[in-house]
């Protein structure tokens, strides 16, 4: 199914910067496919496991720990640039969430990028069982980031999700939901 994401900070529908989230199952595989609309295409990195959401990202958070607090990160940026981490959510500080990443080395997700006119298309595809952070059921999150071609970094940059945390950071695991809820 195709799912629309929302204001991150507010929980509003977002009209100008639209995005959805298509998310599949078929043979042991899922496959999330992000379509942003009105996009600058901003990318301060292009390699493997340098932290794309500095600048426009397509983000899933995604774990079957069932305290939530390990899960993996992946990040897709308009140039298909790949970040990819196992990620320790310690709790929050003034700042906010307090991470451990540890970047994996040999990625096991297949990324693709199709740059529209007015945007992007952002396709992530893995196996199902190599996001396993524990025994509990899936759970994930969707997310995009907007710089306005660079003008808008943290903390002001636009953030969109699936459900939305209703704050400035996506990191936030009672915002967690269900796969099976979602296929």
């Amino acid at each position: 199914m195709i799912y629309e994401l929302r204001n991150c900070r507010t929980g509003a529908q977002e009209t100008e910067r639209k995005t959805t989230v298509e998310i599949t199952e078929k043979d042991g595989m899922l496959t999330f496919v992000f379509t942003a609309e009105n996009s600058e295409y901003y990318c301060p990195y292009k390699e493997y496991n340098k932290i794309h959401s500095d600048g426009d990202v397509c983000e899933i958070l995604i774990g079957t720990d069932p305290s939530r607090r390990e899960y993996y990160e992946i990040e897709i940026s308009p140039r298909n640039g790949l970040m990819l981490a196992k990620m320790t959510y310690k709790g929050e500080d003034e700042q906010g969430p307090v991470l451990d990443i540890d970047f994996v080395e040999k990625p096991f997700v297949k990324t693709q990028v199709l740059l529209r006119d007015n945007g992007y298309v952002a396709t992530a595809t893995f196996p199902k069982a190599a996001i396993s952070t524990g025994e509990g059921e899936i759970y994930f999150n969707a997310y995009r980031i907007d710089t306005a071609g660079g003008e808008l970094l943290e903390p002001k940059h636009l953030l969109f999700a699936l459900n939305p945390t209703m704050r400035g950071k996506f990191h936030t695991p009672t915002y967690y939901l269900w796969l099976k809820d979602y296929l």
